[in-house]
């Protein structure tokens, strides 16, 4: 292709949900389609082998769920192409569910006779409808939005409180839960895969302080370089729009040695492209065609 620049790719999970509110899951047998097209018709290529000078692809994961490794390392070998994962390195071999998904699981699925929730989340006091299923909709949404900024003592304190005030308690779930150590070894010694750090414990940093922000940074590289006996050099921001880091952020991602470092804002990186913000392009539970015509709108982006 004439045009350059890098096409890079955004999954989170390969999994058939039940629930899937943020959309974060794609289907194995869509994934499949995916990765056939990509195959077929594009230049995949690693992320940090990418030379954005020509027109490539490259596919990345966020996050660390075990399905990346049950499900997406097999699919991505069958076709041959390459991938980096982004691990919260915190969460490896936790049982615990992400807070979304705790929070997604109690509003929406959970079963209570209370009609309504009401709370304090950032000093500001929330009511909110739960009496039909539209309405616990926009109450998750609500929630969720609110919470987003908030530090994960006061996320995991308000999911408590919500918890209490429906009369019900939320479980850990075998096809929400994290890579185990042994997963992500055997995910980092699998061909075409490389890993990266993902914070330790996903959180919003533009809203912790430098010090905090340091450490979920460098804590992040840390613990993969122990666990898989490298130096990851690979970064992804937690959440990764425009408001999810700043100049601080990404001055620390330097200083931490990082050479890459992904947004979730979407475009192409081009040669001039600041590399500490890649933009990345989310992809959807889509079928085949419907792949295909967001590619084709990606791949002809000046």
């Amino acid at each position: 292709m004439s045009l350059g620049g890098t096409l890079v790719l955004l999954y989170h999970r390969v999994a058939h949900l039940k629930q899937d509110p943020h959309g974060l899951a794609v289907r194995p047998d869509r994934f499949t389609e995916h990765c056939d097209i990509l195959r077929r018709r594009c230049d995949v290529v690693p992320l940090r082998e990418a030379t954005r000078s020509v027109r490539q692809v490259s596919i990345t994961f966020d996050d660390g769920y075990a399905d990346n490794f049950t499900e997406a390392r097999g699919i991505l070998a069958a076709a041959g192409l390459p991938a980096t994962f982004f691990i919260t390195t915190g969460w490896v071999g936790k049982r615990r569910e992400a807070w979304w998904d705790r929070l997604a699981q109690v509003v929406l699925e959970c079963e209570t006779r209370a009609s309504a929730i009401e709370l304090e989340i950032g000093r500001r006091r929330l009511w909110a409808d739960i009496r039909s299923a539209a309405a616990r909709e926009r109450t998750h949404l609500a929630l969720f939005w609110r919470l987003r900024p908030t530090r994960l003592a006061a996320i995991d304190a308000a999911l408590d409180d919500i918890e209490a005030q429906l009369g019900v308690r939320s479980v850990d779930r075998e096809t929400y839960r994290w890579m185990d150590v042994e997963e992500l070894r055997a995910l980092a010694a699998s061909d075409g895969v490389h890993i990266g750090a993902h914070t330790v414990t996903h959180p919003f940093l533009v809203h912790l302080d430098a010090e905090e922000q340091r450490r979920e940074i460098e804590g992040g590289r840390q613990l993969l370089d122990d666990l898989l006996d490298g130096r990851a050099n690979l970064f992804s921001y937690p959440y990764g729009g425009p408001d999810a880091f700043d100049t601080v952020t990404t001055g620390l991602v330097r200083t931490a040695g990082y050479t890459i470092a992904c947004t979730a804002v979407g475009g192409i990186a081009h040669a001039d492209c600041d590399p500490l913000q890649i933009p990345r392009n989310v992809v959807g539970d889509w079928e085949a065609e419907r792949f295909e015509k967001w590619l084709d709108r990606w791949l002809t982006t000046a």
